[in-house]
């Protein structure tokens, strides 16, 4: 009677012993993969959190800054003795433009009563219209008039308000007034004007300038405001 053999398992090493090997590699791999996509996919909800968080705010820091354009603008304004509802319509669209192209609310509310006395409608002998007399041959190079009421007062102060920002862009906001008007000579009491205009309405011409930045204590304020505002509703 012979002797028995007796069965072993496989070696390391040996071909056998390989596959086991494999397979505990394999599960290393896909949890790998697992933590890099779930790892990923938490990342992917904390930006795309954040990124409407920012959306959600930003909207409610223009709002704010839009409100207070609109009180400085109003107050302004007044000089031109139009109908409150049309100085609350005016105020509004510079309100917006401003905060949008970061200009002063109250040069632009002043230009509005010097170029017009707030009267939508004026149309003067060189062509120039609406409440900031906007003249589309000088300016036909850079805005599409075809499609543009100017008689229309959010359109003339959309166009007029992107004219001085032009301005600013290429003569500095020292002389930014002054160029909208036009540098001639016979032109230079127009600055003057705009800034006599602002003192009338009670507001420093010292400092004034034609853009508008908000200093890094305005910016957080107006940041934690709106913050406040959200978490309060």
């Amino acid at each position: 009677m012979g002797k028995r053999r007796r069965r072993v398992g496989p070696k390391q090493g040996s071909l056998e012993f390989q596959p086991r090997r494999r397979s505990h590699s394999k599960r290393k791999r896909s949890f790998t993969k697992f933590k890099f996509w779930a790892t990923a996919l938490v990342l992917l909800t904390l930006c795309a959190g954040s990124i409407l968080a920012f959306r959600k705010y930003s909207a409610r820091v223009f709002n704010i800054r839009t409100a207070r354009a609109r009180e400085i603008s109003k107050q302004v304004l007044k000089q031109t003795q139009r109908p409150e509802k049309e100085q609350e319509r005016y105020a509004d669209a510079v309100a917006r433009n401003c905060v949008e192209k970061e200009l002063n609310p109250a040069i632009v509310s002043a230009m509005i009563v010097v170029e017009s006395g707030g009267n939508p409608l004026t149309i003067s002998s060189s062509g120039d219209l609406g409440l900031m007399q906007v003249n589309a041959k000088i300016h036909a190079k850079s805005f599409d008039f075809e499609q543009r009421n100017l008689l229309n007062p959010e359109e003339n102060i959309d166009i007029g308000t992107s004219i001085l920002k032009l301005m600013v862009d290429r003569h500095g906001d020292e002389k930014a007034i002054q160029a909208y008007n036009g540098l001639l000579p016979e032109k230079r009491e127009y600055a003057p004007r705009v800034l006599a205009t602002l003192a009338r309405a009670g507001l420093s011409i010292q400092g004034q300038t034609v853009t508008s930045n908000p200093s890094f204590g305005v910016a957080l304020s107006d940041w934690l405001a709106a913050i406040r505002k959200s978490n309060g509703s």
